[in-house]
């Protein structure tokens, strides 16, 4: 039960509200809550309500950011819902970050902000539930009519590097003023800075007196840019909602790093039991109703001749990878961390679990195996499935503090993957790849060694080559060259030391991820690239089939592997990987919040629907399932014991 000792007062169809009920019993705000004070709209006339539904009224309490609700948009909306759904929406008004701070205690309902690299790490660490996004309009430079550091019509990152250098010169005044409070604008402003070539930290904060942070919301920091003839970074609604009050002009609004998504997420009730997911799922399904989105559409135009958010269903979330369409009707998470390669099958696995149990929500989180262990074992997330692309991680990594067992279900193989427009595509093939790649025009890429093992067993395919091939440089001359990546041999086996790899980024390039390595190929940034073949097979890519005895697929050639090892590098510490062959392991993490669901994930995954799912994305399933540990016994039925 949320709790305080605070009296609210909320103007809900003009009446004073004490003690709100929730789920029958009486609640005072949450601690940590501060009660917005409800504002007359700025921009538009507030519908008319519908009937209030009989019965005791709810309570949903959420956490926003202080450009919704400066705006006058919720206002505008909760004047629809609450009657619709017979509930009082509290709403606390503050910055992203503080706003995530509150929802990260259990302190509220839902969430409404927009910062999607903050949003994905609340989700991450197993806060939500039911994330979509339900509208955008853009950040905009704003400042002085006069531009006294001359940004009009640059890009952002070019305005943002001329008001730097001429603020440290200290002439024509020019200042810019940050919201210096982690939200989501200053987020947004942060990601313009590094695109424009500065580290914000030593580059920018604390660099001059033209540099000010206000730590306060968006009109606040408006206001006091105004009055100092100050640029800055402004979200699209609020700038209109406050439009004719300043003396600032907009002055960038064009450029993809401006967009701005506003996304609502549900507080997983698992990890706080009292919260009234029901209610904050019927604010994201009235959001993303034909209703909602038409008062979305249609808030402000009356006013300024434009909306001041844009609505966000269909097809338009597509480009933005986020969920704007799908019924937030989950109330129990799942969390799968899981390889990279996996992200195509594990989709589709995603889709016939929720089927079978619409109240869970599947939730994958995607990355470099190295990086989901350590998400388990380092950085204490609760994840229900861990799926990794080496099954030696887990028995290495995580048995016998953070699992008890794992199952081998899939196996895989490195190709070399490219494209219609990669130079020499014409010639390219199993027998001259190495000489291809080799040539000084062409470039490209692998994964970060450290992170993924995607990236380490390319190096071991391409030392395996050397070895089958008899070619003793053939290492030095593709990788040492171009890279701080060095080779030692002993007892005849080749140590590969990846270190800290600095390639030089022209010929040789390393991807943070195997998902950047295929952006690149696809934006024909880099002529070839290091993949599994099932990833290659998932985007279309053409690729070079490999010998066996290179291409890490086989268990009949587990001794030449065997050869190779690479040692890698994680902060300071120094990890081994021996050549194997390349095989899936799966597993629940004893930390896991809800076990059982995660049994019943693995049992989907190795069982024949999973296993065709796998075959179809091109991996080859191991049948029957090889398992290691104190398997379950709901499991063992289903697998061999190795």
């Amino acid at each position: 039960m949320k709790s305080s000792n605070l009296l609210l007062i909320f103007a809900t169809t003009g009446m004073l509200i004490l003690g709100l009920t929730i789920s029958g019993c009486t609640s005072a705000p949450p601690s940590g809550v501060q009660q917005t004070p409800v504002a007359t709209n700025p921009s538009t006339t507030a519908p008319t309500p519908v009937p209030t539904q009989a019965g005791p009224r709810g309570t949903l309490i959420m956490a926003t950011t202080t450009s919704l609700y400066d705006t006058g948009l919720l206002d505008y909306l909760r004047a629809t819902f609450e009657p619709q759904d017979n509930v009082n929406l509290r709403i606390s008004s503050q910055g992203t970050g503080k706003a995530i701070q509150l929802a990260q205690r259990g302190d509220v309902d839902i969430l409404m902000v927009h910062d999607p690299a903050q949003e994905a790490a609340f989700m991450e660490s197993g806060y939500g539930i039911n994330r979509r996004c339900v509208a955008y309009n853009y950040f905009m430079i704003v400042g002085p009519s006069n531009d006294p550091a001359g940004i009009k019509g640059l890009k952002p990152e070019d305005a943002f590097k001329k008001i730097l250098i001429e603020g440290k010169k200290g002439s024509r005044a020019v200042m810019f003023v940050s919201r210096g409070d982690g939200s989501g604008t200053h987020s947004a402003e942060q990601r313009i800075w590094k695109a424009a070539g500065y580290t914000y930290a030593s580059d920018v904060q604390k660099s001059g007196n033209w540099y000010i942070e206000s730590g306060k919301g968006m009109g606040e920091t408006l206001t006091l840019a105004s009055e100092k003839g100050a640029y800055t970074l402004t979200d699209e609604g609020t700038s209109l909602a406050f439009k004719g009050k300043l003396q600032l002009v907009p002055l960038i609004t064009q450029g993809g790093i401006l967009l701005n998504i506003y996304s609502t997420m549900s507080i997983n009730p698992v990890r706080f039991p009292n919260q009234n997911v029901t209610y904050a799922n019927d604010w994201t399904n009235f959001l993303m109703s034909e209703k909602g989105q038409a008062m979305v559409g249609s808030f402000g135009v009356d006013k300024y001749g434009k909306a001041l958010f844009n609505p966000l269903h269909g097809d338009a979330c597509k480009p933005y990878s986020c969920d704007c369409n799908t019924p937030a009707t989950a109330t129990t998470p799942l969390h799968v961390f899981h390889a990279g390669s996996l992200a195509g099958p594990f989709a589709k696995l995603k889709a016939a679990f929720e089927k079978s149990k619409p109240d869970v929500e599947v939730q994958l989180f995607s990355s470099g195996s190295v990086d989901a262990v350590n998400k388990i074992t380092t950085q204490n997330k609760k994840g229900e499935i861990l799926a990794s692309a080496d099954y030696f991680l887990i028995p290495q990594l995580m048995i016998p503090s953070n699992a008890s067992w794992y199952i081998n279900f899939a196996r895989n193989e490195m190709v070399l993957t490219y494209t219609d427009q990669s130079r020499y595509a014409g010639q390219i093939n199993p027998d001259n790849w190495y000489l291809i790649i080799n040539r000084p025009d062409v470039t490209w890429a692998i994964s970060d060694p450290n992170s993924d093992p995607a990236g380490y067993r390319s190096l071991m395919a391409i030392q395996l080559q050397e070895l089958a091939s008899g070619k003793s440089v053939l290492f030095e001359q593709l990788v040492g060259a171009y890279s701080n990546i060095t080779t030692t041999e002993s007892s005849g086996i080749t140590m590969i030391h990846t270190g800290i790899p600095k390639p030089d980024n022209k010929k040789f390039i390393i991807k943070p991820t195997a998902n950047d390595v295929v952006s690149s190929l696809k934006a024909g940034t880099i002529d070839y690239g290091w993949e599994y073949r099932s990833v290659a097979i998932q985007n279309g890519l053409k690729f070079v089939d490999l010998p066996e005895a290179v291409d890490l697929s086989s268990l009949d050639h587990a001794k030449d592997y065997a050869h190779v090892q690479v040692e890698t590098m994680k902060g300071s510490q120094k990890i081994l990987y021996p050549g194997t062959p390349i095989v899936y392991a799966v597993t629940v993490p004893t930390s896991a919040e809800k076990p059982d669901l995660g049994v019943a994930f693995v049992k989907l995954l190795i069982g024949p629907d999973g296993q065709k799912i796998l075959s179809d994305d091109g991996q080859v399933p191991i049948t029957p399932p090889m398992a290691y540990g104190t398997v379950l016994d709901d499991l063992k039925p289903l697998v061999t014991m190795g």
